[in-house]
Protein backbone atom coordinates (compact mmCIF):
# COMPACT_ATOMS: atom_id res chain seq x y z
CA UNK A 1 0.00 0.00 0.00
CA UNK A 2 1.44 3.38 -0.98
CA UNK A 3 1.48 6.16 1.59
CA UNK A 4 3.55 8.77 -0.17
CA UNK A 5 5.71 9.43 -3.18
CA UNK A 6 7.86 6.34 -3.84
CA UNK A 7 7.18 4.91 -0.37
CA UNK A 8 5.32 1.62 -0.05
CA UNK A 9 4.26 -0.85 2.62
CA UNK A 10 5.79 -4.29 1.98
CA UNK A 11 4.14 -7.61 2.67
CA UNK A 12 6.71 -8.34 5.42
CA UNK A 13 5.49 -5.25 7.32
CA UNK A 14 8.44 -3.02 6.50
CA UNK A 15 8.30 0.23 4.54
CA UNK A 16 10.29 0.61 1.34
CA UNK A 17 11.46 3.88 -0.16
CA UNK A 18 12.86 4.37 -3.66
CA UNK A 19 15.09 7.22 -4.84
CA UNK A 20 16.94 8.01 -8.10
CA UNK A 21 20.57 7.04 -7.51
CA UNK A 22 22.17 7.45 -10.93
CA UNK A 23 21.58 7.00 -14.65
CA UNK A 24 22.52 3.92 -16.61
CA UNK A 25 24.40 4.08 -19.90
CA UNK A 26 21.13 3.93 -21.83
CA UNK A 27 19.83 6.96 -19.93
CA UNK A 28 17.34 5.09 -17.75
CA UNK A 29 17.29 5.77 -14.01
CA UNK A 30 19.08 3.47 -11.56
CA UNK A 31 17.16 3.48 -8.29
CA UNK A 32 18.40 2.99 -4.74
CA UNK A 33 16.22 1.54 -2.00
CA UNK A 34 15.74 2.21 1.71
CA UNK A 35 13.96 -0.09 4.17
CA UNK A 36 12.69 0.65 7.67
CA UNK A 37 10.01 -0.42 10.14
CA UNK A 38 8.12 2.89 9.92
CA UNK A 39 6.97 5.23 7.17
CA UNK A 40 8.51 8.22 8.97
CA UNK A 41 11.94 6.57 9.15
CA UNK A 42 11.94 5.89 5.41
CA UNK A 43 10.67 9.43 4.69
CA UNK A 44 13.49 10.98 6.72
CA UNK A 45 16.16 8.83 5.08
CA UNK A 46 14.84 9.73 1.62
CA UNK A 47 15.04 13.40 2.59
CA UNK A 48 18.68 12.88 3.56
CA UNK A 49 19.33 11.36 0.15
CA UNK A 50 17.83 14.38 -1.58
CA UNK A 51 20.04 16.80 0.34
CA UNK A 52 23.12 14.57 0.32
CA UNK A 53 25.09 16.84 -2.00
CA UNK A 54 24.97 19.51 0.68
CA UNK A 55 25.51 17.26 3.70
CA UNK A 56 28.96 16.85 5.23
CA UNK A 57 29.43 14.23 7.93
CA UNK A 58 31.88 14.95 10.72
CA UNK A 59 32.01 11.86 12.89
CA UNK A 60 28.42 11.17 13.95
CA UNK A 61 27.32 14.74 13.14
CA UNK A 62 25.85 15.85 9.81
CA UNK A 63 25.94 19.45 8.68
CA UNK A 64 23.87 21.02 5.92
CA UNK A 65 26.10 23.08 3.65
CA UNK A 66 23.34 24.28 1.34
CA UNK A 67 21.59 27.64 1.24
CA UNK A 68 18.43 28.67 3.06
CA UNK A 69 16.65 28.74 -0.31
CA UNK A 70 17.59 25.12 -1.00
CA UNK A 71 16.43 24.00 2.42
CA UNK A 72 13.22 26.06 2.33
CA UNK A 73 12.28 24.42 -0.97
CA UNK A 74 12.92 20.93 0.41
CA UNK A 75 11.07 21.71 3.64
CA UNK A 76 8.03 23.01 1.80
CA UNK A 77 7.81 20.42 -0.98
CA UNK A 78 9.03 17.29 0.80
CA UNK A 79 8.04 17.73 4.44
CA UNK A 80 5.08 20.10 4.54
CA UNK A 81 3.27 19.62 1.21
CA UNK A 82 1.84 16.13 1.97
CA UNK A 83 0.16 17.47 5.13
CA UNK A 84 -1.07 20.87 3.91
CA UNK A 85 -4.24 21.90 2.12
CA UNK A 86 -3.59 23.43 -1.28
CA UNK A 87 -4.55 26.88 -0.03
CA UNK A 88 -2.21 26.65 2.98
CA UNK A 89 0.66 25.40 0.81
CA UNK A 90 0.11 28.31 -1.60
CA UNK A 91 0.09 30.76 1.32
CA UNK A 92 3.36 29.40 2.75
CA UNK A 93 5.04 29.42 -0.65
CA UNK A 94 3.84 32.93 -1.48
CA UNK A 95 4.97 34.40 1.83
CA UNK A 96 8.41 32.77 1.67
CA UNK A 97 8.98 33.94 -1.89
CA UNK A 98 7.73 37.46 -1.30
CA UNK A 99 9.04 38.30 2.17
CA UNK A 100 11.84 35.92 3.19
CA UNK A 101 13.77 34.58 0.19
CA UNK A 102 14.76 38.00 -1.20
CA UNK A 103 17.08 38.48 1.79
CA UNK A 104 17.91 34.91 2.86
CA UNK A 105 17.65 32.71 -0.23
CA UNK A 106 21.38 32.58 -1.11
CA UNK A 107 22.68 32.66 2.46
CA UNK A 108 24.19 29.38 3.79
CA UNK A 109 21.56 27.86 6.09
CA UNK A 110 23.92 27.23 9.00
CA UNK A 111 25.36 30.76 8.89
CA UNK A 112 22.08 32.61 9.41
CA UNK A 113 22.08 34.21 12.86
CA UNK A 114 19.62 35.73 15.32
CA UNK A 115 20.87 39.14 14.17
CA UNK A 116 19.80 38.29 10.62
CA UNK A 117 16.33 37.40 11.84
CA UNK A 118 16.08 40.63 13.84
CA UNK A 119 16.98 42.53 10.67
CA UNK A 120 14.40 40.60 8.64
CA UNK A 121 11.60 41.28 11.13
CA UNK A 122 12.52 44.96 11.37
CA UNK A 123 12.31 45.26 7.59
CA UNK A 124 8.97 43.44 7.40
CA UNK A 125 7.50 45.65 10.11
CA UNK A 126 8.01 48.70 7.90
CA UNK A 127 5.56 47.47 5.27
CA UNK A 128 3.38 44.83 6.95
CA UNK A 129 0.96 44.88 9.86
CA UNK A 130 2.14 43.33 13.12
CA UNK A 131 -0.15 40.33 12.66
CA UNK A 132 1.23 39.71 9.15
CA UNK A 133 4.80 39.90 10.46
CA UNK A 134 3.92 37.26 13.06
CA UNK A 135 2.53 34.94 10.37
CA UNK A 136 5.58 35.25 8.10
CA UNK A 137 7.92 34.81 11.05
CA UNK A 138 6.08 31.70 12.29
CA UNK A 139 6.46 30.02 8.89
CA UNK A 140 10.16 30.90 8.78
CA UNK A 141 10.75 29.68 12.33
CA UNK A 142 9.08 26.34 11.57
CA UNK A 143 11.31 25.98 8.52
CA UNK A 144 14.44 26.44 10.65
CA UNK A 145 13.07 24.18 13.39
CA UNK A 146 12.65 21.32 10.92
CA UNK A 147 16.32 21.70 9.95
CA UNK A 148 17.35 21.71 13.61
CA UNK A 149 15.32 18.56 14.36
CA UNK A 150 17.18 16.75 11.57
CA UNK A 151 20.60 17.87 12.74
CA UNK A 152 21.26 20.14 9.77
CA UNK A 153 21.80 23.15 12.07
CA UNK A 154 22.59 23.38 15.78
CA UNK A 155 20.39 26.31 16.78
CA UNK A 156 17.22 27.90 15.48
CA UNK A 157 18.13 31.56 14.80
CA UNK A 158 14.51 32.59 15.41
CA UNK A 159 14.49 31.60 19.10
CA UNK A 160 15.10 35.02 20.63
CA UNK A 161 13.68 37.35 17.99
CA UNK A 162 11.49 40.16 19.33
CA UNK A 163 8.27 40.60 17.34
CA UNK A 164 6.10 43.72 17.05
CA UNK A 165 3.16 43.80 19.42
CA UNK A 166 -0.23 43.03 17.91
CA UNK A 167 -2.83 45.58 18.91
CA UNK A 168 -6.20 43.86 18.69
CA UNK A 169 -8.73 46.12 17.07
CA UNK A 170 -12.23 46.35 18.45
CA UNK A 171 -14.70 44.37 16.37
CA UNK A 172 -16.68 46.67 14.10
CA UNK A 173 -20.34 45.76 13.75
CA UNK A 174 -23.23 47.59 12.13
CA UNK A 175 -25.66 49.43 14.37
CA UNK A 176 -29.24 48.21 14.26
CA UNK A 177 -30.19 51.24 12.12
CA UNK A 178 -27.36 50.54 9.66
CA UNK A 179 -28.26 46.87 9.55
CA UNK A 180 -31.88 47.62 8.64
CA UNK A 181 -30.73 49.95 5.86
CA UNK A 182 -28.32 47.34 4.46
CA UNK A 183 -31.02 44.65 4.60
CA UNK A 184 -33.58 46.85 2.84
CA UNK A 185 -31.12 47.62 0.04
CA UNK A 186 -30.02 43.99 -0.27
CA UNK A 187 -33.58 42.73 -0.66
CA UNK A 188 -33.97 44.71 -3.90
CA UNK A 189 -31.85 42.38 -6.02
CA UNK A 190 -30.42 38.87 -6.04
CA UNK A 191 -27.00 40.52 -5.90
CA UNK A 192 -27.82 41.40 -2.30
CA UNK A 193 -28.41 37.75 -1.32
CA UNK A 194 -24.82 37.11 -0.09
CA UNK A 195 -25.11 40.19 2.13
CA UNK A 196 -28.31 38.87 3.67
CA UNK A 197 -26.72 35.45 4.17
CA UNK A 198 -23.82 36.98 6.07
CA UNK A 199 -26.13 39.06 8.29
CA UNK A 200 -28.57 36.24 9.01
CA UNK A 201 -26.17 33.26 9.32
CA UNK A 202 -22.72 34.68 10.14
CA UNK A 203 -21.17 32.71 7.26
CA UNK A 204 -17.75 33.66 5.94
CA UNK A 205 -17.55 35.15 2.45
CA UNK A 206 -15.82 32.05 1.00
CA UNK A 207 -18.46 29.78 2.54
CA UNK A 208 -21.21 31.84 0.94
CA UNK A 209 -19.53 31.59 -2.47
CA UNK A 210 -19.39 27.78 -2.18
CA UNK A 211 -22.94 27.32 -0.85
CA UNK A 212 -25.11 25.06 -3.03
CA UNK A 213 -28.87 24.62 -3.07
CA UNK A 214 -28.37 21.01 -2.03
CA UNK A 215 -26.85 22.33 1.24
CA UNK A 216 -30.17 23.89 2.23
CA UNK A 217 -32.92 21.83 3.85
CA UNK A 218 -36.00 24.06 3.60
CA UNK A 219 -38.20 21.52 5.34
CA UNK A 220 -36.00 21.55 8.46
CA UNK A 221 -35.03 25.21 7.96
CA UNK A 222 -31.30 24.64 8.18
CA UNK A 223 -28.29 24.96 5.91
CA UNK A 224 -25.02 23.03 6.08
CA UNK A 225 -21.62 24.65 5.64
CA UNK A 226 -19.34 22.04 4.11
CA UNK A 227 -17.08 23.84 1.67
CA UNK A 228 -15.41 27.20 1.04
CA UNK A 229 -14.03 29.01 -1.98
CA UNK A 230 -10.99 31.26 -2.19
CA UNK A 231 -8.45 32.73 -4.58
CA UNK A 232 -4.88 31.60 -3.92
CA UNK A 233 -1.52 32.89 -5.16
CA UNK A 234 0.49 30.69 -7.50
CA UNK A 235 4.28 30.42 -7.95
CA UNK A 236 5.66 32.92 -10.46
CA UNK A 237 6.94 30.01 -12.56
CA UNK A 238 3.38 28.82 -13.27
CA UNK A 239 2.68 31.71 -15.63
CA UNK A 240 -0.56 32.40 -13.76
CA UNK A 241 -0.74 34.72 -10.77
CA UNK A 242 -3.77 33.27 -8.96
CA UNK A 243 -6.55 30.71 -9.21
CA UNK A 244 -9.86 29.92 -7.53
CA UNK A 245 -10.13 26.74 -5.48
CA UNK A 246 -12.96 25.08 -3.55
CA UNK A 247 -12.04 23.14 -0.42
CA UNK A 248 -13.58 21.83 2.82
CA UNK A 249 -13.99 24.54 5.53
CA UNK A 250 -10.82 25.84 7.20
CA UNK A 251 -11.34 23.84 10.43
CA UNK A 252 -13.36 20.85 11.63
CA UNK A 253 -15.69 23.15 13.58
CA UNK A 254 -16.26 25.29 10.48
CA UNK A 255 -18.19 22.35 9.00
CA UNK A 256 -21.49 23.10 10.69
CA UNK A 257 -25.29 23.35 10.54
CA UNK A 258 -26.97 26.76 10.82
CA UNK A 259 -30.71 27.25 11.43
CA UNK A 260 -32.43 29.64 9.00
CA UNK A 261 -34.31 32.74 10.14
CA UNK A 262 -37.69 33.37 8.54
CA UNK A 263 -36.21 36.38 6.74
CA UNK A 264 -33.39 34.52 4.99
CA UNK A 265 -35.54 31.45 4.34
CA UNK A 266 -38.11 33.59 2.54
CA UNK A 267 -35.42 35.27 0.46
CA UNK A 268 -33.78 31.95 -0.44
CA UNK A 269 -37.11 30.35 -1.46
CA UNK A 270 -37.85 33.38 -3.64
CA UNK A 271 -34.54 33.24 -5.52
CA UNK A 272 -34.51 29.45 -5.75
CA UNK A 273 -37.48 29.62 -8.13
CA UNK A 274 -35.26 31.49 -10.60
CA UNK A 275 -32.09 29.45 -10.01
CA UNK A 276 -30.29 27.98 -13.04
CA UNK A 277 -27.18 26.86 -11.16
CA UNK A 278 -26.37 24.40 -8.40
CA UNK A 279 -24.77 27.31 -6.51
CA UNK A 280 -26.88 29.75 -4.50
CA UNK A 281 -24.87 32.90 -5.29
CA UNK A 282 -24.10 33.25 -8.99
CA UNK A 283 -23.38 35.60 -11.85
CA UNK A 284 -25.01 34.70 -15.17
CA UNK A 285 -25.49 31.15 -13.96
CA UNK A 286 -21.91 30.63 -12.81
CA UNK A 287 -20.63 30.49 -9.23
CA UNK A 288 -18.70 33.55 -8.15
CA UNK A 289 -15.64 34.26 -6.02
CA UNK A 290 -15.23 36.34 -2.83
CA UNK A 291 -13.83 39.31 -4.73
CA UNK A 292 -17.06 39.69 -6.73
CA UNK A 293 -19.19 39.65 -3.58
CA UNK A 294 -16.93 42.31 -2.05
CA UNK A 295 -17.42 44.51 -5.14
CA UNK A 296 -21.18 44.16 -4.83
CA UNK A 297 -21.07 45.11 -1.15
CA UNK A 298 -18.94 48.15 -1.98
CA UNK A 299 -21.75 49.49 -4.18
CA UNK A 300 -24.28 49.02 -1.38
CA UNK A 301 -21.98 50.78 1.10
CA UNK A 302 -21.45 53.70 -1.26
CA UNK A 303 -25.18 54.11 -1.77
CA UNK A 304 -25.83 54.10 1.99
CA UNK A 305 -22.82 56.22 2.90
CA UNK A 306 -21.15 53.55 5.05
CA UNK A 307 -17.44 54.08 5.74
CA UNK A 308 -14.77 51.66 6.99
CA UNK A 309 -17.11 48.66 6.91
CA UNK A 310 -15.76 45.44 5.40
CA UNK A 311 -17.87 42.48 4.30
CA UNK A 312 -16.47 40.60 7.28
CA UNK A 313 -18.22 43.18 9.50
CA UNK A 314 -21.52 41.53 8.52
CA UNK A 315 -20.38 38.33 10.22
CA UNK A 316 -19.42 40.37 13.28
CA UNK A 317 -22.83 42.04 13.18
CA UNK A 318 -24.54 38.64 13.25
CA UNK A 319 -22.46 37.60 16.28
CA UNK A 320 -23.04 40.93 18.05
CA UNK A 321 -26.82 40.66 17.64
CA UNK A 322 -26.64 37.12 19.08
CA UNK A 323 -24.77 38.45 22.11
CA UNK A 324 -27.28 41.27 22.57
CA UNK A 325 -30.10 38.73 22.55
CA UNK A 326 -28.42 36.70 25.27
CA UNK A 327 -27.52 33.67 23.14
CA UNK A 328 -25.23 31.19 24.94
CA UNK A 329 -21.53 31.66 24.15
CA UNK A 330 -21.10 28.01 23.15
CA UNK A 331 -24.00 28.32 20.71
CA UNK A 332 -22.53 31.49 19.17
CA UNK A 333 -19.14 29.82 18.80
CA UNK A 334 -20.77 26.85 17.07
CA UNK A 335 -22.81 29.04 14.71
CA UNK A 336 -19.69 30.97 13.70
CA UNK A 337 -17.66 27.80 13.21
CA UNK A 338 -14.89 29.00 15.52
CA UNK A 339 -12.15 26.54 16.41
CA UNK A 340 -12.76 27.14 20.13
CA UNK A 341 -14.98 29.03 22.55
CA UNK A 342 -11.86 30.93 23.64
CA UNK A 343 -11.57 32.41 20.15
CA UNK A 344 -15.16 33.63 20.36
CA UNK A 345 -14.58 35.16 23.78
CA UNK A 346 -11.35 36.85 22.65
CA UNK A 347 -13.03 38.25 19.55
CA UNK A 348 -16.14 39.60 21.23
CA UNK A 349 -14.80 40.60 24.65
CA UNK A 350 -16.38 44.06 24.54
CA UNK A 351 -19.78 42.73 23.52
CA UNK A 352 -19.83 40.14 26.29
CA UNK A 353 -18.71 42.73 28.84
CA UNK A 354 -22.11 44.44 28.69
CA UNK A 355 -23.84 41.11 29.28
CA UNK A 356 -21.52 40.37 32.19
CA UNK A 357 -22.39 43.72 33.79
CA UNK A 358 -26.10 42.89 33.54
CA UNK A 359 -25.41 39.55 35.21
CA UNK A 360 -23.46 41.21 38.05
CA UNK A 361 -26.22 43.79 38.57
CA UNK A 362 -28.76 40.96 38.93
CA UNK A 363 -26.68 39.49 41.77
CA UNK A 364 -27.51 42.55 43.83
CA UNK A 365 -31.13 41.38 44.12
CA UNK A 366 -30.34 37.87 45.35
Amino acid sequence: MAKGENIYKRKDGRWEGRYPKARKIDGSIHYGYIYARSYRAVKEQLLDKKVQKTLVYTGAVKEFHGTFGEWANLWLTEIMAPNLKESTYASYSHKLQLYVLPSLEKRPLKKITASDMDKLVKGLAQTLSASSVHIVFRITKNCFEAAKERGYIYLNPCERTALPKINKQKVQALTRTQQKAVEAESLKSIKGLPILLALETGMRIGEICALKWEDIDFESSVLTVQRTKQRIALPSSSGQRTKIIETPPKTVNANRIIPLTKKIKTALLHWKKQAISTYVVTSEGHSIEPRTISYRFERVKKKLGLINVSFHALRHTFATRCVELGVNIAAISSLLGHSSIKLTLDTYTNSFLDEQRVAIDKLAFI
